[in-house]
């Protein structure tokens, strides 16, 4: 059966490169007069991308067209090398590629490679849309013949590299050279060519700035590929591989044009669409041109750093607005990960409460000695607070409890990837770093339940036809307890009230935060603060996009956290979001200040309002009760006296407990919470029965403890002593009454 499979596989594949032959004669044979060569003369793009509302958006597209003889040899030598070898031999149509493509789909059962010459690529970038089929195939082998009968090699070369796409809405090579190394493109060096020439398989993937590991990857696989061509020599090659990828790139104000290149990365990342097959695309995204239009910029608080700013909605996971100067780069997130990546999976591991006690203190870890913002250290201190402060030495606790592999299962379970396994992670030292977006995506499970979901900013995608080719289809998985989730919101709630975002603590209504700052003693590179309501997640990033260092004045706390203040101003100007609901899972509990304090132990028991804390726990926590001596107002101790038919009761008890002193119907003669020692002046042939009722108030109620039976007293005729044996001022003690 395998031969016979074999057999009848070649025969197929055999037919079909005689008809393939046989279509190229015909295409070559034909005089086709179709082409416009108008459309090669500048670069246009080749999608229209529309605002929520379904109004188009407007772009310049950023393109500069420069002759051959201003293109470096080496950057044609490169585009040559990796993307169409036989180049200066074909009439536009590589049989031999086109053959291994065919061969290639038949065997996969559907279109996977095309076999494209460059001709052909600069056909479908500027003739044609991108959909794989086969009719589109053969009106493009049509066009790149005829464009080589037309064109010279040099021409379509030129024309080329002029008109193609390298990211970050740079069309052509010299807006490229501008954009990543701010110089002409004759300055290009050998690494810089091959640098740019990774871009045109995918800008986003490949692009420098953004992914540089990935960008070194191919950079250095293009020099290879051009070294064993002849193009370079063995020194070069060593020299170029050797030289360190590095990208100029300034800042740029024109917002639309890093909106129009985060638009376009997204969609070419999330549906698996080339650069080359965009041609005639309607994309439909989710931004509100309304609010967008409102964002601050960096420059509106005196600042000339760059920046980014996202607005997220929570439910739909819709990014709704989008400002920045250099794109979703990858940098360090600093405190912004100690939430998901620390906190919330030690709360769901059960390893800790926001209510347990940290040691916060100078440590050493074999070698690594963390240190606290401003080396300030707190001794012992709740989770809940150590969060709000954002203290470094109790989070690496947490990752050591914790371990590398279980913080990377649930970064991973949040698309966090990072390359190292140290301590430092634990303080958002992530290597390889992360974007913005992810960052912000991250914290989605703590408005969702604790359900993850990556946010979009796509809602479909349409070619020219009308067809819908790509859909933005939301995914959640479940990545902590939904008890966990609010464990963490009530942490970050405290954080924007008085921790380190406390900028926020003005708004009127809830809302958590996190900040982070990536630095030193001379100064910050990377300032975050990252913050949701019910509704919606606010993430911005201030730096510089070159990497170059800032001044300490920017720290999360400051710049970033009064950003997203006057975002989340405008963004609830017409009504406020609701407030975070508890789930059944959690539950409130009031534990013993004293034990917690001197002892941090937590336990639950009946005390004075002022000698109690609340913390959320979640409600398999089992939390144990005080002592009984804790958990109802007592008394310690008590006198009464009586001097000339005058009684006095002094009782003794703890601070904040009171007492009632009441007759047996309940008749109160005395509130020591109102006055002092209590004197009563007895009548004549009376008789009184006295009883003490401790108390205290607890949460607004008052909570009695044991009730005190005082002796009988009695008194008759003028006698000023009772007839009992008091006529000495004898003095009963607490121990002589009774308990009722």
């Amino acid at each position: 059966m395998k031969k016979l499979l074999k057999i009848t596989l070649f025969t197929i594949l055999t037919i079909s490169v005689v008809c393939l032959a046989f279509t190229f004669y015909l295409l070559s044979a034909i005089n086709f007069d179709q082409i416009d060569l108008n459309k090669l003369k500048k670069p246009q793009s080749s999608v229209e991308i529309f605002y929520s509302d379904k109004s188009k958006m407007d772009f310049a597209v950023n393109s500069d067209y420069i002759p051959l003889s201003e293109i470096p040899k080496h950057a044609v030598d490169a585009l040559i090398a990796v993307e169409d070898k036989r180049f200066y031999s074909h009439n536009g149509v590589d049989v031999t590629g086109v053959i291994r493509a065919f061969k290639n789909n038949l065997f996969s059962g559907k279109i996977k490679e095309g076999g494209s010459t460059i001709t052909q690529q600069l056909v479908k970038n500027t003739y044609l849309s991108g959909e794989k089929t086969f009719e589109r195939k053969v009106k493009e082998i049509s066009l790149a013949l005829q464009l080589e009968r037309k064109l010279t090699k040099d021409e379509i070369i030129e024309k080329y590299l002029n008109t193609v796409y390298f990211g970050e809405n740079a069309y052509g090579i010299s807006s490229a050279a501008k954009k990543f190394f701010n110089k002409k493109a004759s300055e290009l060096t050998l690494e810089e060519c091959a640098t740019l020439i990774a871009c045109l398989k995918a800008p986003t993937y490949y692009n420098p700035r953004k992914n540089p590991q990935k960008s070194l990857y191919r950079r250095n696989l293009i020099l290879d590929e051009m070294f064993k061509q002849n193009l370079i020599d063995n020194n070069s090659l060593k020299v170029a591989k050797n030289t360190d990828l590095t990208v100029n790139f300034s800042i740029n104000y024109e917002y639309e044009n890093c909106l129009y290149d985060e638009i376009l990365s997204q969609f070419l990342e999330q549906s698996g669409y080339e650069n080359s097959q965009l041609g005639g695309l309607k994309i439909y995204t989710t931004i509100d041109k309304n609010f967008y239009k409102t964002l601050p910029c960096a420059t509106d608080y005196g600042l000339k750093n760059d920046f980014t700013i996202l607005v997220t909605d929570n439910k739909t996971r819709q990014i709704i607005a989008y400002k920045s100067t250099v794109g979703n780069i990858k940098r360090t997130p600093a405190s912004t990960v100690k939430p998901f990546l620390i906190y919330a999976p030690a709360i769901d591991e059960n390893y800790i409460c926001p209510a347990t006690k940290i040691h916060d203190e100078k440590t050493d870890f074999d070698g690594y000695c963390p240190s606290n913002y401003g080396d300030k250290y707190y001794g012992f201190i709740s989770v809940k607070d150590a969060l709000a402060k954002s203290l470094n030495v109790p989070s690496v606790k947490i990752f050591n409890m914790l371990g590398a592999s279980k913080v990377k299962s649930y970064a991973k379970k949040l698309s966090v990837e990072y390359q190292n396994d140290d301590l430092s992670v634990a303080l958002g030292n992530l290597l390889g770093g992360t974007t913005l977006t992810e960052i912000s995506d991250a914290y989605s499970p703590f408005s969702n339940g604790g359900n993850y979901s990556k946010s979009s900013i796509i809602k479909r995608v349409l070619d020219k036809n009308g067809k819908i080719v790509y859909e933005n289809k939301t995914m959640s998985n479940k990545v902590f307890d939904d008890s966990t989730a609010f464990l963490i919101n009530d942490c970050l709630l405290s954080c924007a009230k008085s921790g380190t975002a406390n900028k926020l603590n003005s708004l009127n209504f809830e809302v958590c935060a996190k900040t982070g700052t990536n630095g030193n003693d001379k100064g910050n590179y990377d300032a975050y603060c990252i913050a949701y309501t019910t509704k919606h997640t606010v993430a911005v990033w201030i730096g510089n996009g070159n990497g170059s260092i800032m001044s300490n004045s920017i720290s999360g706390g400051n710049y970033p956290t009064q950003i997203v203040k006057d975002v989340l101003t405008a963004l609830y100007k017409n009504g406020n979001p609701p407030n975070f609901t508890p789930p059944n899972s959690v539950v409130k509990i009031s534990i013993d200040k004293n034990a917690y304090n001197a002892d941090c132990k937590i336990l639950k028991g009946t005390l004075p309002e002022n000698e109690t804390l609340s913390f959320w726990f979640r409600s398999n926590y089992k939390v144990e009760n005080a002592p009984r001596a804790h958990d109802l107002p007592f008394v310690k101790d008590c006198k009464i006296t009586c001097n000339n038919r005058q009684i006095s009761i002094e009782v003794d008890c703890d601070e904040n407990v009171y007492f009632l002193i009441e007759d047996e119907n309940k008749k109160v003669y005395f509130d020591s919470k109102t006055g002092g020692r209590f004197t009563f002046d007895a009548s004549f042939n009376s008789e009184y029965n006295f009883i003490v009722t401790p108390y205290f108030v607890l949460n607004g109620e008052i909570v009695l403890g044991e009730k005190i039976k005082l002796p009988t007293v009695k008194t008759e005729g003028n006698k000023k002593v009772l007839d009992t044996d008091w006529w000495n001022n004898k003095i009963l003690k607490f121990n002589d009454f009774n308990v009722l």
